[in-house]
């Protein structure tokens, strides 16, 4: 791990020295940094901006693939394909489709359509939409206040899962951790859909990791902010016996000291968990399971989203 979290910094002052007048906030190459650090890709700057260039030149005049936005997309599709150009053109084309079955024109739509690229393979792509429309749907009558569009991406990932009761899952996830410490919100549905995603265990099981996970962090002297929810969710995925908090925390405590991220505490919590996960992935007993691709989809989904949420945060403060 420790080799992935060198290539992680080499390749952030890379994109820092060279974007510095093309992006305005560290934390969405910190995003960039760590899709090419944990999928193990050979980072070239002029490859990954040429894929970035494609991206705005293919999007509309007002379409948020102009802004921002596209680095994160041409990083998720370098890391994902051998010949990321050539998925452009689809990456747009799910886009508009998902548009025409009312799902709202934004950023979080199109993470969702780079995760159907991913997930969907030679699947019919219509079909997965529509049950992604109706998962989200259902999830939005459970929390009308709490589900919006950051929660697209989830609803695509669930969606391509084959159980019919993905939403009682997810409700007794909710309420299940509520009862045990987890404050209700946005972050909490999170992190009930990523548990719902595993179908291999039973519930009761499931739930128990996720508290260890929970009471983990609070030993550890790290607070349990509602932020990490996500995380936790992916820790809990994993066997207990493979869940080391010294480890994280001492990924943690590295990323503190690094010049470039000692102010963002939050996301290297977060990078920490995840680094660790994806690294984990390489256990022989995890990559026979179906929630092998289910992590590491989610992975890449938090981090596309969390990079969507600072673009679409610096879209907000430059309007106004």
């Amino acid at each position: 791990m420790n080799e992935m979290i060198d290539n992680y910094i080499q390749i952030f002052e890379q994109l820092k020295k060279e974007m510095k007048w093309k992006v305005t906030d560290s934390k969405m190459l910190m995003m960039i940094a760590a899709l090419y650090a944990m999928n193990r890709k050979n980072f070239q700057f002029d490859r990954f901006f040429t894929i970035a260039e494609k991206i705005k030149s293919r999007a509309g005049y007002f379409s948020y693939m102009r802004s921002e936005s596209r680095y994160t997309a041409a990083a998720i599709l370098e890391v994902n394909y051998d010949d990321p150009e050539s998925k452009v053109s689809s990456l747009f084309e799910l886009y508009e489709e998902m548009i025409k079955e009312k799902f709202n024109r934004g950023i979080f739509t199109y993470v969702s359509a780079s995760v159907l690229l991913q997930i969907a393979g030679d699947h019919d792509y219509h079909s997965l939409i529509l049950k992604a429309r109706e998962t989200y749907d259902a999830m939005k009558k459970e929390h009308p206040f709490l589900t919006s569009a950051e929660d697209y991406p989830l609803s695509v990932l669930l969606a391509s899962e084959k159980s019919e009761d993905i939403i009682q899952r997810n409700e007794y996830f909710y309420n299940k951790l509520n009862q045990n410490g987890f404050y209700k919100g946005n972050n909490l549905q999170f992190l009930s859909h990523i548990l719902s995603l595993n179908n291999e265990e039973p519930e009761t099981s499931i739930l128990s990791r996720a508290i260890f996970v929970f009471d983990s962090f609070k030993d550890k002297g790290i607070k349990q902010k509602v932020m990490y929810y996500p995380v936790m969710g992916m820790l809990a995925l994993l066997p207990e016996d493979e869940i080391n908090m010294d480890i994280i925390t001492s990924v943690f405590d590295r990323l503190n000291q690094e010049k470039h991220f000692k102010w963002q505490k939050d996301i290297n919590l977060i990078l920490a968990v995840s680094f660790y996960v994806k690294d984990k992935l390489k256990q022989p007993g995890l990559t026979e399971t179906s929630l092998y691709t289910t992590i590491e989809t989610i992975l890449q989904a938090q981090q596309a989203a969390m990079a969507a949420s600072v673009a679409a945060a610096g879209a907000a403060s430059s309007s106004n």
